[in-house]
């Protein structure tokens, strides 16, 4: 397995600091180092105190993990002082570094003294693989506004020439979507996710820890902060509240693609619906070819602006399993359901197909959800049965239903589809759908 080693402050919070690099070292299936700097004493409303260990302790630390572990890649947190970075840098020279430059908490508090700046400048920038500042903390280096693309690009140019062989100027402090600015190797690159609008702690230790796992595996630069970017809007979006202040950052190793924002987000939302599903789904909803989930484009208009399962949701011993990522253009069957439906109603955006069985319809109608069916004994020649059914019922009805079943046919299985507004709108239907079927008789 691979070594990850992380030198920065302890967080008792667990939110942020050495805390949040070793749980996204973990679950980014790295083994995590850590090298202590400062304790402090903090929660997610404040920090209490600071306590910076002497040099000799971390430099004993350092030496201690040198002479035994066989590093992949490092990175640096809060290191507090000039002190202290100039000590980092001289025992870690020739370790290529993910330099991280803390000024300060999430909750507003200084998390370094007055002669970290020149540290920084003077050693830590120098030495640094990858340096990783947000807005705020690049404006403190750079000595300068920064408050435009062109700006943050300037930024990224000015700490490369402060010594920094590649940055990372991360855009969550900036307006619009949250837009990373990478240059690596004398080019830009930009990654680009929808904004969460909340206050999580822990947020930027997460992304450079990330960054630090993939690169520890053997990833290039590029590969390496478009995974963790992912990664880390992921673990921003499962945030938690174990206290009375701020969010807690909840690392997660399932990343967002980094498609386009609008994609993104229909992505997301059809993803965590089916993590929700899968964890209260009974086997017996699973038909024998799987289920798949799809969630459509506004005004979509064909299988390419539709994302679903490239596979299918199966039985997998007495568990539900995710056979497959969620891709655009994946499915031909779940596709032709949605755009027949938005044919009629723009709203109706997702379906999914579930077993049909009487009891299923009769759980449908007891908690009042409209239901049509269609015969494939009726089916035109050369048509497509997906989207000629849900065209049939729907001209039947005048409307477009929370459900549409079939009894199947020769070499045919029986299937209810269950059609929605968005995933979660079709999570809830099924969830009273199994509510109500337990009581079926």
């Amino acid at each position: 397995m691979k070594i990850a080693l992380t030198i920065g402050g302890s967080d008792c919070s667990g939110g942020a600091g050495i805390q949040a690099d070793l749980k996204s070292f973990f679950v980014a299936r790295v083994h995590g180092a850590s090298i202590v700097t400062c304790i402090t004493a903090q929660n997610t409303r404040e920090i209490k105190d600071i306590y910076p260990l002497p040099l000799k302790e971390i430099e004993l630390q350092i030496d201690a993990i040198m002479e035994d572990f066989d590093i992949g890649a490092t990175k640096t947190g809060m290191v507090y002082s000039k002190e202290i970075a100039k000590m980092i840098a001289k025992k870690m020279k020739g370790f290529p570094l993910v330099v991280d430059p803390v000024f300060l908490s999430t909750t507003g508090y200084s998390l370094s003294s007055e002669s970290l700046l020149d540290g920084l400048k003077n050693y830590l920038i120098p030495s640094s693989f990858l340096l990783t500042p947000n807005k705020k903390e690049a404006e403190i280096i750079c000595g300068k506004k920064i408050e435009n693309a062109r700006d943050a690009k300037d930024a990224c140019i000015a700490m490369h020439e402060m010594g920094a062989r590649n940055v990372l100027l991360k855009g969550g402090h900036m307006e619009g979507d949250a837009t990373d600015f990478l240059f690596a190797n004398e080019k830009f690159y930009s990654f680009t996710l929808p904004r969460i609008k909340k206050e999580i702690h822990g947020s930027g230790c997460t992304l450079s820890a990330f960054i630090t796992a993939f690169l520890a595996k053997g990833d290039d630069i590029i590969q390496a902060v478009k995974k963790a970017k992912g990664c880390t809007w992921s673990s921003l979006a499962k945030s938690i509240n174990p206290g009375k202040g701020v969010s807690i950052i909840f690392p997660t190793s399932k990343h967002v693609p980094i498609i386009n924002g609008e994609k993104t987000k229909i992505w997301f939302s059809l993803q965590s619906a089916i993590d929700e599903l899968i964890s209260f789904l009974p086997l017996s909803y699973i038909p024998e070819v799987g289920i798949n989930f799809g969630y459509a484009f506004p005004n979509a208009t064909e299988r390419k602006q539709i994302c679903a399962i490239e596979g299918r949701i199966i039985k997998a011993g007495n568990k539900a399993f995710q056979a497959g990522e969620c891709k655009f253009g994946a499915s031909k069957h779940i596709a032709s359901i949605i755009l027949a439906c938005m044919e009629n109603d723009k709203t109706k955006r997702a379906a999914m197909n579930i077993s049909y069985s009487p009891k299923i319809v009769e759980a449908c109608k007891q908690v009042g959800l409209t239901v049509g069916n269609f015969s494939r004994k009726d089916e035109p020649p050369g048509k497509s049965t997906m989207e000629w059914g849900t065209k049939f019922v729907i001209d039947s009805l005048g409307y477009v239903p929370d459900v549409i079943w079939d009894e199947g046919g020769i070499g045919k299985e029986a299937m209810a589809r269950i059609i929605g507004e968005n995933p979660r709108n079709v999570i809830e239907k099924l969830r009273k759908i199994c509510r109500a079927e337990k009581r079926v008789k």
